[in-house]
């Protein structure tokens, strides 16, 4: 599909003037649709509002609470010491929210926008503070995943089944982890195994053709452990050849030697098949998009001493999209990619008084092949990267907390890039606020496909850049949290299409700063709540025009209420503000209307079986993610899950 998306764009390219220059413009364009406003129906709902409960949560390379993050420095780091924004997902909060997929999770976390083109399945993107979709970076268990031939990950076909928790961590990052981290990352732990027998099944059915299945299993004992886990989902769609199925499973096998050495063998298949239905007004009737993802991993961890902590990630990564479309009468009737990269990371930290130094070594191979009806496009086409960091994490007296960090990658084609990255932490005595800052560069590798796709690529690119700065307060509430922060980044030598040249180029330039708040507050032993505001102002510095897709505003209200102790009531309410967007038949530019969504989930415990309700988009909202196609409209869906 990624192939039939960039021939799209490059003809779209051709028919925009050169002054629009269309800096971050998604896969495709479509048009917009009627809104009407169903705010005081989620007031009401919002009024069963709850707290979400915490239970610890799993690490790569060690158990870890839901008050502690290794996304941010590679290694377990109490959240109140780091000087970075972050946001933790655990495994509780994912079924007390009766989430089946990670973008709806993500839907919830500060600074951070999704956009899904129309209904289940669809190409899904994220955007964290401004920056492009491209510019997230995204791992399991420390495994790159994000696609090789045209930067970026699909959120589509990623459900929850068997993740355990999610960090999010937001700002620059490459000077930890290279290529792509100039928005954040957003990091995905799996299930561990455990010892023992567990596992839990679920089932449930609905409307507008909802069918879904899931199973997860661990066992083990000794040295050796093992989990697996299973779903089949399909949904029928509100839209003609807007159907939508698909298999994901995932196995893991443990060997748990010492308390000083772990080792893990991993393997996923993320597999489905989605109509695509094309814009309103522009269908495509018989047009059909697949996805495959396979990743097969070898996690290690060694504590070689008292103080020193090594870890291993060795990963190849295969990303598989195809197309067809029968009826295209430009004969572009069919795409096949096959995406790998191969990879593998290193890292070694030493605790010693007030530092914790670590190390990063780094190797990445990327390799394409592509065809489509017009035939080979790309045949084994391959970029290499290979990065060294070094990180100081160290205290400064009682109260102050200090993170420095620079890296080198070399990259096969253009050569070398440079990354650092500084944090500063402040707590105050009584563990009650916290003053933070940070500022770094970061950036990102042109892809495969960007450098050598005919007639658009451009083997002489340069990577995208970006300068960074942050600052932030938080006030602990207890178990809650309220934080604040301001960001700005101004990215260069964007990669855009040149109209004049027919190539890609490093001509873009933009500029992205707002400011975040979120607090999440448990209010009593039933109940608690999420909320959460982003503002966003963006502009492309060569137009002086907003960035497409961007709201100005976008507020979150999420909640957890027992009103007796065997039922948890979640509701949910995401507002998303007026955007700018391009129509996909004239091709203007538009500005999208805001819309409310509502969504209630409801789950009832009887000992080891758990019947839920799920509502999505309560008020029946006519609302687009994407402009051109409709998002779905109200469903109902209903099922049992059983633990063991």
């Amino acid at each position: 599909m990624t192939t039939a998306l960039l021939v799209f764009s490059s003809t779209l390219s051709r028919l925009i003037p050169r002054r629009t220059n269309p800096i971050f413009i998604a896969d495709s364009v479509a048009r917009h649709a009627r809104t009407r406003s169903p705010a005081r129906a989620c007031a009401a709902v919002l009024l069963l509002s709850a707290a979400t409960g915490i239970q610890p949560a799993h690490a790569q390379t060690a158990p870890v609470s839901d008050s502690v993050v290794v996304t941010a420095t590679l290694s377990p780091v109490e959240e109140r010491n780091l000087g970075s924004a972050t946001t933790v997902i655990t495994r509780r909060e994912i079924e007390s929210k009766g989430a089946t997929t990670v973008l709806e999770l993500l839907r919830e976390v500060p600074g951070l926008d999704v956009a899904r083109q129309g209904g289940d399945g669809s190409l899904t993107s994220v955007f964290l503070r401004g920056t492009n979709s491209t510019q997230a970076l995204v791992l399991v268990d420390g495994a790159r995943v994000n696609s090789p031939f045209f930067s970026g990950y699909d959120f589509s076909a990623l459900t929850t089944e068997n993740v355990e928790r999610i960090e999010i961590v937001r700002g620059p990052f490459s000077a930890l982890y290279g290529s792509d981290a100039i928005g954040g990352v957003i990091q995905i732990f799996t299930r561990p195994a455990s010892t023992g027998i567990t596992g839990q099944a679920a089932a449930e059915a609905g409307s507008a053709g909802q069918r879904q299945g899931s199973v997860f299993f661990s066992g083990g004992s000794g040295v050796l452990a093992a989990a697996g886990s299973y779903r089949y989902a399909r949904v029928g769609g509100d839209r003609s050849n807007s159907d939508w199925k698909e298999q994901n499973g995932s196995a893991r096998l443990e060997g748990r030697f010492s308390d000083a050495a772990r080792v893990a063998l991993e393997a996923s298949i993320l597999d489905g098949d989605a109509g695509v239905p094309g814009p309103v007004g522009a269908e495509t009737p018989r047009a059909r998009g697949g996805f495959r993802e396979e990743r097969l991993e070898l996690p290690m961890w060694f504590q070689p001493a008292a103080g020193n902590e090594t870890t291993l990630v060795l990963a190849h990564v295969v990303s598989k999209p195809t197309f067809r479309n029968p009826d295209d009468r430009f004969g572009f009737t069919s795409s096949d990619t096959n995406a790998r990269t191969w990879q593998a990371r290193a890292s070694d930290t030493w605790r010693t008084g007030a530092h914790e130094v670590t190390a990063v070594a780094s190797w990445e191979r990327w390799v394409v092949d592509a065809a489509s009806s017009f035939g080979t496009a790309l045949d084994g086409a391959s970029s290499t990267i290979l990065g060294f960091a070094a990180q100081d994490s160290f205290r400064l007296g009682t109260s102050w907390f200090a993170t420095a960090g620079l890296r080198y990658d070399h990259h096969s084609r253009f050569g070398r890039a440079w990354s650092p990255r500084a944090t500063l932490a402040w707590l105050s005595s009584d563990g009650l606020w916290k003053l933070r800052a940070s500022a770094g560069s970061a950036f990102r590798a042109p892809s495969v496909g960007e450098l050598s796709y005919p007639f658009s690529g451009n083997p002489n690119l340069q990577p995208e850049r970006s300068v960074s700065y942050e600052l932030g307060a938080e006030r602990y509430l207890g178990a809650g949290r309220l934080e604040a922060s301001l960001f700005s980044n101004e990215l260069r030598d964007l990669i855009v299409f040149d109209f004049v040249a027919q190539e890609n180029e490093n001509v873009g330039r933009a500029r992205t700063r707002g400011a975040e708040v979120a607090w999440h507050q448990p209010l009593g032993p039933s109940l608690g709540a999420d909320v959460g505001y982003t503002y966003l102002d963006t502009v492309d510095r060569g137009t002086g025009q907003e960035l497409l897709r961007r709201p100005h505003h976008r507020a979150f209200a999420g909640a957890s209420w027992r009103p007796i102790i065997a039922l948890i009531v979640s509701p949910r309410a995401t507002f998303v503000g007026r955007r700018a967007d391009v129509d996909p038949i004239t091709f203007d530019r538009i500005e999208s209307p805001s819309f409310i969504r509502c969504d209630l989930f409801l789950r009832y415990e009887l000992s080891r079986l758990f019947p839920y309700a799920r509502i999505e988009n309560l008020t029946d909202r006519r609302y687009e993610e994407v402009s051109g196609y409709p998002a779905p409209r109200r469903r109902f869906a209903a099922g049992l899950e059983a633990k063991f």
